[in-house]
């Protein structure tokens, strides 16, 4: 019979960061509406001292924070840590800073949620994902795992095309990192995943991390960089970068299926231009992993054209310029004086 963790121990391991952002666009009512969702239901799942929010260098955030939490303590006599950035750094930058507080003010945490601060990612939803990294943790007799709690659609809660280029990210990450991999005589591991031809995961931002490896990656290890200057890394890296050093280094991923939101009503993606940060990131995973600009080039080739922005001029276009922007940056940080190859021929008759 596989163990059975009560809840009650499940609270003593679990810790939990929530970096918290949000733009001038929604206002004061609707960020504390968000904010109480999010943190509201936590008593009923583990001690508040174990909560962290990184204020990411938003002052109105931290002002409402503030009244929550002295709310939170006027009712249950305990409250969260509030660690407010003096200015913002990014969500990786809070993701580290918070693992940091909480392992120096809690050091028997062995597991660590994040979640993001806008009522998406439901605390309902933790224990069954810190239950699955225990699972994977005795199985494997160490702690650097990762359960992703996985979207059952990513169209729904972002909109078309984000989900397309998140879905596009993905696959073309995991096979650089399956090229990779298997030059180094080891092959890529995703039998925890939940599969049926969809792509894992990767880029959902409510996951699990064990001790061993979020001490690895939000403590020990340094940034690589590699084509993205700091401040973008930061910004930018949280999942993909984060999942892809994790699976350098030999961690155990697993996917667990969740509820998400759909329609959210506030998210700091749209502050982003989705061109620079999809081309970014996919420039960063051809740079960090080493990948041949040729190769790369197949490597999107083989997914681009399975992507539902082909339908339309202006996905084909957005599809075009990304790979455009991602192989030039690549070739660029490589030194490489060759030209970009040529996308791949269409077929005619799909």
């Amino acid at each position: 019979m596989e163990q059975w963790i009560d809840q009650a121990d499940l609270a003593r391991m679990t810790g939990i960061v929530i970096p918290a952002y949000f733009s001038a666009k929604p206002s004061d009512e609707l960020v504390s509406h968000l904010l109480w969702m999010t943190l509201g239901d936590c008593p009923a799942y583990l001690p508040l001292d174990h909560i962290c929010v990184v204020v990411d260098g938003d002052p109105r955030t931290e002002r409402l924070l503030v009244q929550l939490r002295d709310a939170m303590l006027a009712q249950h006599g305990a409250t969260f840590h509030i660690l407010s950035l003096p200015e913002n750094r990014g969500k990786l930058w809070a993701i580290r800073a918070g693992v940091s507080l909480l392992l120096e003010a809690n050091p028997a945490l062995t597991y660590f949620t994040i979640r993001d601060g806008d009522g998406d990612h439901a605390i309902a939803e933790v224990p069954a994902l810190v239950r699955a990294a225990l699972h994977l943790t005795d199985a494997y007799g160490h702690s650097s795992v990762i359960v992703i709690g996985a979207r059952r659609s990513r169209h729904h809660p972002m909109g078309w095309l984000r989900g397309e280029m998140e879905t596009l990210l993905d696959w073309v990450n995991l096979d650089a990192l399956a090229y990779t991999l298997a030059r180094q005589g080891r092959a890529l591991d995703l039998a925890h995943c939940v599969g049926r031809g969809a792509a894992p995961d990767l880029s959902s931002g409510f996951k699990v991390y064990g001790r061993q490896i979020a001490e690895e990656l939000f403590v020990r290890q340094e940034p690589s960089y590699a084509s993205l200057t700091p401040n973008d890394y930061w910004h930018y890296g949280p999942e993909t970068a984060t999942i892809t050093e994790a699976m350098l280094t030999g961690a155990v991923i697993a996917e667990k299926l969740r509820l998400t939101w759909d329609g959210q009503p506030a998210t700091a993606f749209g502050e982003f231009k989705q061109l620079t940060l999809y081309g970014e990131l996919l420039a960063w995973v051809f740079a960090r992993l080493e990948i041949p600009v040729a190769v790369a080039a197949q490597l999107y080739d083989n997914h681009a054209p399975d992507s539902m922005l082909r339908t339309t001029a202006q996905g084909a276009e957005m599809l075009a310029a990304l790979r455009r922007y991602a192989l030039e940056k690549t070739a660029a940080w490589r030194g490489d004086r060759e030209p970009v190859p040529d996308t791949k021929p269409p077929m005619p008759f799909m």
